[in-house]
């Protein structure tokens, strides 16, 4: 079964899924669509594909050959360009983070329903090889019974002279784009995977060291604890140098031992309870396809068979209640229990109130 793919928005990631789009047997890139329409007619051009260029993604939805919506636009107008898909009868496949607030994650999923379609949101970070390897060891039983998990991670601070100046994550009213939503909700969600668990109750610290006036925060340290007792806790810190530290992922607990796995090196060290800690050899197979390939591979199997999607759009919401909890725990400086209250539903997250000024 053939699909035709239209990708809406065709900044940095974009690349990632066009790569992975190509490797799919049966489907193809029947159109592309960027305000910056000659960006959009330069991509189509190149494409072995020949797709449609458009600047207006209404026109790209209108189309006949596109069944599937590849929806990269920014975060905070991720709800209104994938509801207008939905309606128009595409399945979607939208980038993470979901949306800025749990309301309009709310709003996606009941577009889906209504419209008996597919929807399926692009943590691409649970399908790393490294990650996917300690799922598969953990639910084999390598630790025990899994206890809790400590993830760090690093990322160059947001200084005012490193960005374009008209890049949308530093435009002013923007949502979702701060570091708890726009990182922190590929490692909330990883663990999550990985531990098979979901947070009940959050605490969070969120702050901005160095990125003042250029993002809401460049660092944070949030708890959560999750049905069954376990534990995640997850910190991440904007640094002035972008270190690459093999501390770049997580440490998992477990009644009977320990993983270690990391990416950017990719690498899984397992500790068990009277045997010498061994290095873990990754699937070679797991990097053939590559994250994105398998986000892609997934869905449309799920398309074709009729069956649920790889990350559900319930499953990516409860990453946007954590991150939600995370910023509301850091303002009130108390827990803060999930599902969230109705009232904290259409919270949004810090959003900046002035942009950069325009280059000169």
């Amino acid at each position: 079964m053939q699909l035709g793919y239209g990708v809406i928005g065709l900044g940095r990631i974009s690349a990632r899924h066009i790569e992975a789009i190509g490797r799919l047997e049966e489907g193809r890139v029947a159109a592309v669509a960027d305000t910056n329409i000659e960006k959009a007619r330069a991509l189509a051009a190149d494409h072995p594909d020949s797709p449609s260029a458009y600047a207006d993604y209404h026109e790209l939805l209108a189309d006949d050959g596109v069944d599937v919506a590849v929806v990269l636009v920014p975060t905070h107008l991720h709800r209104d360009v994938s509801v207008a898909a939905m309606d128009a009868g595409k399945h979607v496949i939208c980038e993470k983070a979901m949306a800025p607030s749990v309301r309009q994650c709310m709003d996606m999923i009941e577009a889906r329903d209504r419209n008996g379609v597919k929807m399926m949101i692009a943590h691409s970070t649970r399908f790393r090889a490294p990650f996917m390897t300690a799922r598969e060891l953990i639910e084999d039983g390598a630790i025990g019974e899994p206890l809790g998990i400590d993830g760090h991670f690093v990322a160059g601070a947001t200084q005012r002279d490193d960005v374009p100046k008209d890049f949308w994550r530093f435009k002013e009213g923007a949502a979702g784009h701060g570091y708890v939503v726009n990182f922190g909700c590929h490692y909330i969600d990883t663990s999550r995977a990985m531990l098979g668990v979901d947070p009940v109750s959050v605490s969070g610290h969120v702050g901005n060291r160095f990125s003042q006036g250029v993002i809401p925060e460049d660092h944070y340290v949030i708890t959560a604890l999750c049905d069954g007792g376990t534990t995640i806790s997850l910190a991440q810190y904007g640094t002035l140098e972008n270190y690459r530290v093999p501390t770049n992922g997580y440490a998992i607990f477990g009644t009977e031992g320990m993983i270690q796995t990391y990416w950017r090196p990719d690498r899984i060290v397992l500790s068990r309870t009277g045997e010498d800690t061994r290095e873990i050899e990754i699937d070679k197979s797991l990097y053939e396809a590559g994250a994105w390939g398998r986000e892609h591979d997934g869905f449309y199997a799920c398309i074709v068979n009729d069956t649920e999607e790889p990350v559900t759009g319930e499953d990516a919401m409860r990453n946007i209640e954590w991150a939600s909890a995370a910023y509301l725990s850091s303002e009130r400086r108390c827990w803060v229990d999930l599902p969230l209250c109705e009232d904290d539903c259409d919270y949004c997250g810090p959003c900046l109130t002035e942009t950069l000024p325009p280059k000169e």
